[in-house]
């Protein structure tokens, strides 16, 4: 059967080259803008699942036979199919022209900065997560930053005392903090996905309270800049402010961020990168011909299980409606996507299906600032505080939309001779109505003005000049971060939303329970692998 018209096999990959030159710009607040968004770049009448894909369907340009149908490229998708890999046949499907979904890149001159998601933490050494990162060559091309990246910018300075100025009891109440960190770091850690040991009572217990009430009744009221510090933290991880966050949720993060951090160049793009390569070899079409395993610019329209088949067709590029069948499926989508290509679930699973509305997701965004001149200060993450008035509730950063941390793009390089460099810039909107300041086509030009003196500050702070920006690129994403609010994981929510259909149709995914982590990623591809493994 011919291949139809989704992505070359060898330029499906996360990482889009933009060659020396990025392309037109247009200034705006003195700084040069793409005039465009990027990663859910959809134009407003053609975003995906709003409208019906499988209306008037056309006749099949082809019926292809697998064993396991994979929706969705991303992390979750990439390594379910790395888990597969020795063990039978699939094809992966991806709506976008690249591989990667948040965790996608950008390439230019020879530089590559993550348009998401940007790094994962040091595991155990010999665990699961341990032998993956080795057999795919991570620590090799990773930099690892053991926590002397972290810097607070306050007041255009670059602060080391969060405390200072605090009085007596504050200084008390952070040390306090600093203690439960180590806690939970070294001899409570809250594993989320949850295991099978005792310890799930505590994590239990902690999902009973907000991380914000948590830590203040741990602590006791704590310098003015640690609260403004550990928000941002939380906007920027989590997507949401510490007193809508589970406190098992808002553990699991900051304790683990005492094993340290790995940072591939292009942040998690380098991993879809490293496990793209790794499966390259088992499809045999040339790099310019579409590939049959991995098939990206092919959106999923309809899944049905019929019988001990699942069936699922999908649009390519060109809008020719395709079908595969199989033994199984894998979504590896956020949850409420699956509920428009997989309607037989509120028939099949009522209960999975009435749930799936209860995991919020919030909107975020990132500006890629590219520089002409390489950066002259080491550091990984800079968040950025500004003032007092940072905003501590969804109402007050909806009118006050603040850029809380800057990242090094070239803190993975090793050359001295890289001449250039990237700022990558997160800039959450942490209030549940955010998406629709973004949904419109350019609407890029609001958040660019809103941006702009943002990025001349974070330039300034860096002995940056205007002139050395070469362009902004503004990416959003309007479901980004799924987030685990206080009760839901003791409620037994992501029991319900992450069970298999008839042990037909899986769910990988982070949103399984509501962690956007890279590690929720790969520990559900793996479990739901393997009970797949088992069943074929």
């Amino acid at each position: 059967m011919a291949p139809g018209a989704w992505t070359p096999a060898g330029k499906c990959g996360p990482f889009l080259s933009l060659g020396d030159t990025p392309g037109a710009s247009q200034v705006i607040g003195g700084l040069p803008y793409s005039p465009r968004w990027y990663g859910d770049d959809f134009s407003f009448a053609n975003i995906p699942f709003h409208s019906c894909e499988s209306c008037d369907s056309p006749p099949l340009a082809s019926d292809t036979e697998t064993d396991v149908i994979i929706i969705g490229g991303g992390i979750s998708g990439l390594a379910t199919a790395h888990a597969l890999r020795d063990q039978c046949k699939f094809v992966v499907l991806d709506l976008r022209p690249r591989l990667g979904g948040n965790a996608m890149g950008e390439s230019w001159r020879g530089l590559n900065c993550s348009l998401g998601s940007a790094y994962f933490m040091v595991p155990d050494k010999g665990d699961e997560f341990d032998s993956f990162y080795k057999s795919l060559g991570v620590y090799e091309a990773a930099r690892i930053d053991e926590g002397g990246g972290f810097k607070v910018e306050y007041g255009m300075r670059l602060i080391d005392d969060l405390a200072q100025g605090a009085s007596p009891e504050q200084r008390l109440a952070f040390a306090r903090y600093r203690a439960m960190v180590a806690h939970y770091a070294n001899d409570a850690y809250p594993d989320i996905p949850l295991s099978n040991g005792p310890e799930v009572r505590d994590v239990l217990r902690l999902d009973q309270s907000s991380f914000a009430d948590h830590v203040t009744a741990g602590c006791g009221p704590l310098p003015p800049l640690v609260t403004q510090a550990i928000q941002a933290y939380c906007y920027s991880s989590f997507g949401v402010g510490w007193q809508y966050l589970s406190a098992a949720a808002g553990w699991n993060f900051i304790a683990a961020e005492e094993w340290g951090r790995i940072v591939l160049p292009g942040g998690n793009a380098g991993l879809v990168k490293l496990m793209h390569d790794s499966m390259r070899h088992l499809d045999p079409a040339a790099d310019s011909e579409p590939g049959m395993v991995f098939r990206a610019g092919c959106m999923a329209t309809d899944v049905r299980i019929e019988g001990d088949r699942v069936r699922v067709q999908f649009r390519d590029q060109a809008g020719a409606l395709h079908q595969l069948r199989g033994k199984h499926a894998v979504v590896a989508t956020s949850k409420h996507i699956s509920r428009h290509f997989f309607p037989q679930m509120e028939t099949l699973d009522r209960e999975k299906w009435d749930l799936i509305p209860a995991v919020e997701n919030m909107a975020y965004l990132v500006a890629n600032v590219l520089l002409t001149k390489r950066v002259a200060l080491d550091f990984y993450d800079i968040f950025t505080v500004h003032d007092a008035q940072f905003p501590m509730d969804d109402e007050a950063f909806n009118l006050d939309r603040r850029v809380t941390d800057t990242l090094l793009g070239s803190f993975a390089v090793t050359s001295s001779a890289q001449r250039d460099d990237i700022l990558t810039m997160f800039w959450p909107l942490p209030w549940f109505t955010a998406r629709f300041s973004v949904i419109g086509e350019t609407d890029w030009r609001d958040y660019a003005s809103l941006g702009s003196g943002q990025i001349r500050r974070a330039l300034r702070i860096l002995g940056l000049r205007d002139s050395d920006v070469a362009q902004v690129r503004l990416t959003r994403w309007g479901h980004a971060m799924p987030i685990a609010m206080p009760g839901q994981i003791s409620s037994g929510l992501p029991q319900v939303i992450r069970r298999p259909v008839q042990d037909r149709v899986w769910f990988v995914n982070q949103d399984n329970w509501m962690l956007p982590a890279v590690e929720t990623c790969l520990s559900e591809a793996w479990e739901m692998a393997g009970e797949i493994v088992q069943r074929l």
